[in-house]
């Protein structure tokens, strides 16, 4: 499976002729929160359509800027993966969309008691060959939750998931400035970046193998 990952498109939809080629080619887009930019269902739903004139296989999980009626959005549209867990060709996702808590109050922000109260929900499946957690916020202390002021803002009931669950791979955002890769156990966790300037490609086969572009 090769999968497009992308995170924080804050409502941009002007994609030039490689984003659209490869958004075309891959097998799944899988979308790690803010769509909008403090946008609500309607502009989340333009977004979506757009991005599937290219690829109609969508996951996506809401960020903190993207309002709660954005989620109604993702279930009715069939793309909904906050929450809940999906098997696409013997790929477990796992989702968790929103963030902890911010200085600025943005509409979809969680206490650690309740981010780790959706984590308890997920199962780890052992009879898939990937295992593939998307979440918008990043794990603590990583260099994945760094900000341009070097404090690290990460979740740490995220943190204390991925270390004890392992999933094969962690797609996450919310900190654009924190694009990167870096490695919890055996875990790869990858932030892309704000979409469209800024994506990963990850191939699942044998092996698992990736790219930021």
């Amino acid at each position: 499976m090769r999968i497009l990952a992308i995170s924080d498109i804050h409502g941009r939809q002007n994609y030039n002729t490689e984003v659209r080629k490869i958004m075309s080619s891959v097998d799944l887009i899988v979308i790690a929160g803010d769509l909008t930019n403090f946008g609500h269902a309607q502009e989340a739903g333009l977004i979506l359509q757009n991005i599937q004139l290219y690829n109609s296989n969508i996951l996506a999980i809401p960020g903190n800027c993207d309002h709660p009626d954005v989620n109604d959005t993702f279930v009715e549209i069939g793309v909904n993966l906050h929450g809940i867990t999906k098997i696409i060709d013997n790929v477990a996702f796992y989702g968790l969309g929103g963030s902890g808590k911010t200085p600025f109050h943005t509409p979809q922000e969680r206490s650690e008691s309740e981010i780790g109260s959706i984590l308890q929900s997920f199962n780890k499946k052992n009879d898939v060959h990937y295992n593939v957690f998307v979440s918008h916020a990043p794990p603590a202390n990583t260099k994945l939750d760094r900000t341009l002021l070097r404090s690290h803002v990460g979740s740490q009931a995220i943190r204390e998931f991925i270390d004890k669950f392992q999933p094969d791979v962690v797609i996450c955002g919310h900190i654009h400035e924190a694009r990167g890769v870096d490695e919890i156990g055996s875990t790869i966790v990858i932030n892309p970046g704000p979409f469209p300037k800024h994506y990963a490609v990850i191939d699942l086969s044998e092996r698992m193998t990736y790219r930021l572009y």
